[in-house]
Order: structure tokens, then C-alpha cells, then sequence
């Protein structure tokens, strides 16, 4: 690491990272993927991986730089946007550094964690780990992710790490998905307790309130917003910075999480995947009260682009753990949603519209199909998050077509059905706010950009600009 010296038309650097990618999944793969944008997209992950650091500044945000560049490689961009993308992310980002005088082994492998400075001396271990595992690597990666004591650590900072290791494990890269789990060990912890091992077991036990499946997500997120701990939570502009706030976030998801069945079988699994994707994309949709200019939340839309990776997880784990996997995910989502208030949802028809279902083929042999037009969007977006919510909500039209064949009791409330072409176009018409310029400038200049605040509180709603 720490190797800064690349120019555009050096290709050694994939052999330096030992940087593959396999295609997108078969389900996603669109018109514009070719031998020349993957070859581009493997030597741009490699500079990526050999230049820069986990973290782009000492608030520990992070490198989104091979998640932009990877979205909208699936999405079908072609290679001179992919090098702009590099080109624009590199300008923000941290230089890699060299590794400290420390060997990280087997045995000591926990001593180092929450250390950002240890980040290559990480990244070389699980190289190693991932090259001696030979063909069982994705079970040896998903195996350190499972550990005890480095899962708290993965579902913390808003699905970042969860988010890293999706990408490597689609993409088929071990490169990659040893820089996910190297940013998993150094990354701080977000929870006290949710996922300390005894209490994220007592989560999966579950204590349902019926025979059968629990409470639905819709009916769980009612019950949160009647909660005296809720409703009793103080207002913050911030409220992730509130000690308090940030416990009785915690404390709501642990208890509501608690209360959603996950059945330990394949159409179980499908059935409550389904389930969380749409209430995901409903939250993020359709907190905006009526009356006021439109909101996209920057944590719920976290929610979302984490949620496109779980049936990636699943491909990698054994149903024990699939169901595992999707409960920390519901916790986090129930979680970000008590932190900002647990607001109200006002599902506006276009929303809850019958969507544009396709296939792949039906984008392939359609050049007027709509999806291709958001897709086009997305590429172009200069907010870094944008294409992946646009790559998760045509995950969500595509699962959509294939209805689970899990029933449920007449009184487990479903979601109702999702726009995910409406919300796909919102996003990409909304959120014209860049990643790469001056935020203050670009206020100025009256750009969009997401919300941070706590929106189901109402003095959040008495500085935010009306119609």
C-alpha cells in the first residue's frame, strides 16, 4: 500500500492489488457492461485500493470512491464516466499510508480494533486469510464478519462496513473484500449493546406477540411512534451527537426487533427480505408532510442501499445466519428510525402506483423502456449515493415480480405495494447537490441535497421550507 504514482494508462496496478471483479449478477447485468468498461472498473478499484484510505478525513467518514464507481459500472456507465468518477472522488479522499510495526495475526487479531492507523496492517491479514481459505474464502470472510466480537463493529457507521463487504462479495473480489473487513476492525462501534452477543441473541430468540409470525414491520413502526420512550424523546438538530437520544433509539430497536418473526427456511427468508425492502423504501419515501418541499433522509437512504446486499449474504451463509443477517438489518433500520423521531408516513398514491415491472431483456431490446432513462441519471449524478439507491430500487421492481409464496395471518399488516420506478425518478430528480463541490456555495445556488434531521419531531418542521 501506500502507492501513489499511477497514471490512466497503467494497468500494472491490478496485478500490484491483485484486484478481480467478477460481472454484475445475471439479474442486474444492462446494456453498456462490456470488456472494456470492466477492464476500466478493475484497473480504477485497483488505484483505489493502492492509493487511498479507508477514510477520507479524521471524522472517520468514509471511502465511497469503489462503491460510486462500482454502481454505476452496473448500471451500465461507460468508461470515460467511470474515470471522471475516480477522478472526482480522488480529489477528497485521505492518501493511503504506510502499515505500522505491528503483525496482525490470528491470536491478536482484536488488539488492534477501532485503530484507523492499523487499517493496512489489517487488510495484509485478511489477504492472507482469504488466499490460505483457496476456494472457501467467501465462507472464511462471512465467518470473521459473524465473530462476536467484530460484528458490533460491521453493522456500525450507518451500514458502511455491511455496505464494503456487499460489494466484495458480489463482485467475486477478494481485494476487496479484505479492504471491508480491514475497515470492519478499525471502524468505532455505533451500538452500546445491540449487538453485544448476548442481548443480539436474545433478539433472534424473538418473544412474539402471536403463534405464528410476529408483528409485520408496519406494525411494528406504529407501536414505535406510540411508545412513551419515543414519544418522550427530546428534540435535536443532530440527533445522532445526543447521548441520550441516541440510548432510546437503541433501547426501541432492541425492543421492537425483538417482535418481528424471521422463519429459518428459504421461503421464510425470501418472504421477510421482501417485507423489509418495502418498508424500507416506503420510510424513505414518505416522511415528507404535506404541504412542504420534498425530503430524501440521508440515514434512511443508508437503509436502502444496505438492504440491495442481503441477498448476497445469503447466497454466502447458512440459514441460521441468513435469518441472523436480516435481523441485525431490521435492528439497524428500526434503530436509524427511532434516532430521527419515528416519523409519521404520508404515502401519497404515487408512491403506492402500480410499478413498471421488467426484465433485463425487456431494457436490452427497449431503448424507450423508462428505467433506462433514470439509469441514465444515475450515472450522471455527481452525489455519490445516488446510483446505488437507483441500483436497490430496481432490485426492489425486479424482486416484485416474482410475489413470495410465504401467507400470512389476515392480521399481519403488509406493506402496500411500491412505485420503485417513482422513487428511483424522485431520487435522481431531486438530489442535484454534488459530492465534490463547496456545500455552501451550492446552497446558495439553491441545490438539493438529503436531510439529516430529526423529521418526526414537529420543530424539525418549522424550519423546513414549505411548497
Amino acid at each position: 500500500m501506500a502507492d501513489n504514482t499511477h497514471d490512466n494508462t497503467d494497468y500494472t496496478v491490478t496485478d500490484k492489488a491483485k484486484m478481480t471483479l467478477g460481472h454484475a449478477p445475471a439479474g442486474l447485468y444492462l446494456p453498456g457492461i462490456d470488456e472494456t468498461t470492466h477492464k476500466e472498473a478493475v484497473r480504477l478499484c485497483a488505484r483505489d485500493f493502492l492509493e487511498h484510505h479507508v477514510f477520507f478525513n479524521d471524522r472517520g467518514f468514509h471511502n465511497h470512491l469503489n462503491h460510486h464507481l462500482l454502481s454505476v459500472f452496473s448500471l451500465g456507465a461507460p468508461a470515460k464516466r467511470l474515470q471522471e468518477v475516480f477522478d472526482q472522488n480522488k480529489e477528497i479522499l485521505l492518501p493511503s499510508h504506510s502499515p505500522m510495526d505491528v503483525d496482525v495475526t490470528t491470536e491478536n487479531f482484536t488488539e488492534h480494533f477501532s485503530n484507523e492507523r492499523c487499517y493496512p496492517n489489517y487488510v495484509s491479514f485478511f489477504q492472507r486469510e482469504l488466499d490460505a481459505a483457496g476456494d472457501n474464502w467467501k465462507a472464511v470472510a462471512c465467518d470473521y464478519f459473524f465473530d462476536p466480537r467484530v460484528f458490533p463493529l460491521g453493522m456500525s457507521g450507518i451500514f458502511h462496513p455491511f455496505i464494503q463487504l456487499g460489494y466484495g462479495l458480489e463482485f467475486e473480489s477478494k481485494t476487496i473484500v479484505a479492504t471491508a473487513l480491514a475497515q470492519t476492525c478499525v471502524h468505532s462501534s455505533t451500538f452500546k449493546t445491540m449487538f453485544s452477543e448476548h442481548v443480539f441473541a436474545d433478539i433472534c430468540t424473538e418473544e412474539l406477540e402471536d403463534d405464528n409470525h410476529g408483528l409485520s414491520l408496519m406494525q411494528i413502526l406504529d407501536k414505535m411512534r406510540q411508545d412513551p420512550l419515543s414519544i418522550s424523546m427530546e428534540f435535536s438538530a443532530v440527533p445522532s451527537s445526543k447521548v441520550s437520544i441516541t440510548d432510546a433509539a437503541e433501547r426501541l430497536a432492541i425492543k421492537y426487533s425483538n417482535l418481528w418473526s424471521v422463519p429459518t427456511t428459504k421461503e421464510g427468508i425470501s418472504a421477510k427480505y421482501h417485507e423489509l425492502l418495502s418498508v424500507v423504501a416506503l420510510v424513505y419515501g414518505s416522511m415528507t408532510r404535506p404541504g412542504y418541499k420534498l425530503l430524501l433522509h440521508f440515514a434512511v437512504m443508508h437503509c436502502v442501499t444496505s438492504a440491495y446486499f442481503l441477498p448476497i449474504y445469503f447466497d454466502c451463509l447458512p440459514i441460521e445466519r441468513q435469518a441472523q443477517i436480516l435481523k441485525a438489518h431490521c435492528a439497524v433500520v428500526l434503530a436509524t428510525f427511532a434516532l430521527h423521531g419515528s416519523p409519521e408516513l404520508y404515502i401519497t398514491p404515487e408512491i403506492s402506483s402500480k410499478d413498471t415491472h421488467c426484465t433485463v431483456s425487456d431494457l436490452q431490446n427497449n431503448v424507450n423502456n423508462q428505467w433506462l432513462d433514470v439509469f441514465s441519471g444515475a450515472i450522471a449524478s455527481n452525489d455519490m449515493h445516488v446510483p446505488k439507491v437507483v441500483r436497490t430500487l430496481w432490485r426492489g421492481s425486479l424482486l416484485y415480480s416474482f410475489p413470495s409464496k410465504l401467507t400470512f395471518d389476515n392480521d399481519y399488516t403488509l406493506p402496500p405495494p411500491v412505485n420503485w420506478l417513482y422513487l428511483a425518478r424522485i431520487t435522481v430528480d431531486t438530489i442535484d447537490f454534488s459530492s465534490f463541490r463547496d456545500p455552501q456555495q451550492q446552497a446558495k445556488e439553491g441545490k438539493r441535497f438529503w436531510t439529516f434531521g430529526m423529521v418526526g419531531h414537529d420543530k424539525f418542521w418549522d424550519t423546513y421550507p414549505k411548497e
